[in-house]
């Protein structure tokens, strides 16, 4: 299978390429630094969010795509260029897709915080609403992506929060780690106190590994999230003890949301379901950054 990758030297681009050349894929990978081949790996560097033609595939079209590029530092300085960026990326590359590779199975990555507030997890039917212009971004690159349906086989995924090693600074996580490393006496969250939904970046590379061959209807769309209730707090508490460390945790903001997912339709289509339990994922991170395991 030929499957072309967008966004491919991010966090979730990187493990998502080698999941595909492990499953056997030969993969187009694109990126904003061309980084080197491998056997299997085509990588080019593509600026979704320039003018220059994008190259056409090579040896016959792509038979599936993932579109993962995108602004996707949702805590970050946000203006409507930025908005408007992300639609821009997403507009191109289904353009192009539609041109090139008609049919192709194409997997948009889009965000849990597309859905309205609500106490209860969502399901893939929960009404949309998004607070922040990230996830109205993303609201808009779907839209895009649907319209499409008819040329392409979309399929639209909703990612919660996946963690792992090699996050992009700016995230919750990584941020903790600096923080960390600093040696601040507290640690001042910018944000609240939430509960969460984490979900292991190596489950996360699973399902869309089972997406890719899912029998399902263009325009269907998934939950990616683990279903599993995390206090953001708890999160860092999990950090700091794997790094061997105590802090004082405090939060800016005192109100609490709940933003959760369902995962029931992936797990009843595919038989998917999270293996990797929180402190497994924290252990994995802390490993990556240099933090060996508190003993």
């Amino acid at each position: 299978m030929k499957v072309l990758v967008t966004g491919a030297s991010g966090f979730i681009g990187r493990a998502l390429v080698a999941r595909l050349l492990a499953d056997g894929c030969a993969v187009d990978a694109w990126d904003r630094l061309r980084g080197p081949d491998a056997p299997g790996l085509h990588r080019s560097a593509v600026d979704l969010a320039g003018s220059a033609p994008l190259p056409a595939p090579e040896g016959g079209p792509w038979d599936a795509a993932f579109h993962l590029a995108a602004d996707s530092v949702p805590g970050g300085a946000w203006t409507h260029h930025a908005v408007i960026g992300n639609l821009t990326m997403t507009a191109r590359v289904i353009d192009h897709l539609s041109r090139h590779a008609p049919g192709c199975r194409t997997i948009v990555a889009s965000s849990g915080l597309v859905y309205a507030p609500g106490a209860k997890p969502h399901d893939e039917a929960s009404p949309l609403g998004p607070t922040r212009p990230y996830g109205l971004s993303k609201q808009l690159c779907e839209d895009w992506a649907l319209s499409a349906r008819e040329r392409l086989q979309v399929m639209i995924v909703r990612p919660f929060n996946q963690i792992g090693p090699g996050m992009a600074p700016g995230l919750l996580v990584p941020d903790v780690f600096e923080r960390v490393a600093r040696g601040d006496a507290t640690l001042g969250m910018q944000g609240r106190d939430d509960w969460k939904d984490f979900l292991d970046w190596r489950d996360a590379m699973q399902a869309y590994s089972l997406l890719l061959r899912v029998d399902a209807p263009s325009g269907s769309v998934w939950n990616l999230c683990s279903g599993r209730p995390v206090r953001v707090s708890s999160l860092v508490r999990c950090i700091l003890a794997e790094c061997g460390v105590e802090r004082e945790i405090r939060f800016a903001d005192p109100a609490v949301e709940s933003v959760l997912g369902d995962p029931s339709k992936l797990a009843a289509a595919t038989g998917w379901k999270p293996k990797h339990e929180l402190h497994e994922t924290v252990r994995a991170i802390c490993a990556h950054q240099g933090h060996s395991p508190a003993p």
